[in-house]
Formats: structure tokens, C-alpha cells, sequence
């Protein structure tokens, strides 16, 4: 398993791809990605959403935003456990194909 803790809410999109691509890379073929963040909509606000874009052009996602960006990489979202009041761990599983197709067009 591979995991990022606070990691993607630092980085824009672009750069967010690239680390769940390395993720998966080095998962295959039947790892997991473990992302522990504060998953807005469940316990996330958006004081630090607006701090993430204004200090580094990212932000904060939610589960469902998770959910998506993950999938062009093969990951789907297989469960999603409360930790702290404000962080979540999201469990992503590989697929056996990767949607390249999608990946390229973002």
C-alpha cells in the first residue's frame, strides 16, 4: 500500500495527477493507494480550501472529487473511514485496466 497523508490537497490538479500516477505505477498490479486528507463535504471547510488555493493554487476535494480525479488512474474507491474530526482515509483499489485515454485527455 501506498500512502499520502495530506499530500494531494497541496498540489493543483496537473501535479496531483502525476503523484497518483508514480502511486500506481508502483502499486501495480494489486496494491492499494491510501489517501488520508480532509475530504470536504464530510469534514473539510472552507477557510483551509481557501488557504490550499491561495497559498499553493491547489485545494481542498471531496469524496465524490476524489472519487473522479482517481479514476483515470485505475483506482476506485472501495471505502472511506472517518479518523479524526477533520480527517478521512480513503482506500482506493486498483483496477486490472488503466482508462489511458482518460488520463491523456486531462
Amino acid at each position: 500500500a501506498y500512502l499520502l497523508f495530506d499530500i494531494l490537497h497541496n498540489w493543483d490538479d496537473d501535479n496531483a495527477h502525476r503523484i497518483l500516477d508514480r502511486c500506481v505505477e508502483a502499486a501495480r498490479p494489486s496494491g492499494r493507494v491510501l489517501v488520508i486528507e480532509a475530504a470536504g463535504g464530510t469534514r473539510g471547510n472552507s477557510e483551509m480550501d481557501l488557504t490550499m488555493l491561495v497559498h499553493y493554487g491547489s485545494r481542498e476535494r471531496g469524496i465524490d472529487e476524489f472519487r473522479a480525479f482517481a479514476a483515470p488512474h485505475g483506482l476506485v474507491l472501495d471505502t472511506v473511514t472517518a479518523l479524526t474530526d477533520d480527517r478521512c482515509l480513503l482506500e482506493f483499489r486498483l483496477q486490472r485496466s488503466v482508462n489511458r485515454a482518460a488520463l491523456d485527455s486531462r
